[in-house]
């Protein structure tokens, strides 16, 4: 198995990248993991920190993936999260998003907690994507807004599923797996990037792209071309299956 795989994270112009990610690629497969502790919460890089590295450790021993044990990981990873806070109160409040996949030698699976988001792209389109735990999410799915006025809306960062939050809390979204082939290709990145980039500029720049790197450096020079100096922390892992 071949994954061409490119990662990047900027701090934007926040004071701390409270940004995280977590790679295994090896002739085995793929894992990678990505988490945006929450602004405004305390101790974000913390939380997104822990969360990135025990999504994926816990992922690695998994002997099947089953959606039940992949959720599981992100329940003890939650609860965990939740037991830190209990034990050193100074961490009290953190909280994360997550974004993850994985890739063995017959399909894809990924997941998602919050609004750091998972594309899949075959035959050069958007096949399908994660969807956000998000108020605004929730307006979409009642036919209240359109889909791109998401970047837009002021209930955005409002969030319905986040790690760290409570034990008893429903922590996110196992999604089918995908069958997959040569050529298809991913992206995991965090708010802060997909806020700038259009579905649509993501499809333009892979077409034009031989490789995970080229690929993320066209979506990068869009991103920074929009910068207006008050951008949140972004980071994206992108990947192109060879």
């Amino acid at each position: 198995m071949n994954i061409d795989l490119h990662t990047y994270s900027n701090i934007g112009s926040r004071e701390l990248n409270e940004d995280s990610f977590e790679i295994k690629n090896d002739e085995t497969g793929c894992i990678a993991v990505l988490c945006d502790g929450l602004g405004g919460h305390n101790c974000g890089e913390i939380a997104s920190q822990a969360a990135a590295k025990n999504i994926l450790k816990g992922i690695a021993v998994l002997e099947d993936l089953q959606a039940d044990k992949i959720y599981n990981i992100l329940k003890k990873v939650n609860d965990g999260l939740v037991n830190l806070q209990t034990v050193k109160p100074e961490l009290k409040g953190m909280r994360t998003t997550a974004v993850g996949c994985i890739i063995n030698e017959k399909e894809l699976h990924y997941f998602n907690s919050g609004d750091s988001r998972f594309y899949f792209f075959s035959n050069g389109s958007l096949s399908c994507m994660s969807k956000d735990h998000s108020v605004s999410q929730m307006s979409v799915e009642l036919g209240e807004m359109s889909f791109d006025e998401i970047r837009f809306d002021a209930d955005r960062n409002k969030l319905l599923k986040v790690l760290g939050e409570s034990v008893s809390r429903d922590v996110g979204t196992i999604y089918k797996p995908i069958k997959y082939k040569r050529g298809d290709a991913f992206l995991l990145c965090s708010d802060g990037f997909w806020e700038y980039i259009l579905e649509e500029e993501m499809e333009i720049d892979l077409s034009k792209s031989y490789n995970a790197k080229e690929w993320i450096d066209y979506m990068l020079v869009r991103l920074l071309l929009k910068y207006n100096g008050n951008n949140d922390n972004f980071t994206v892992i992108g990947g192109i299956i060879k």
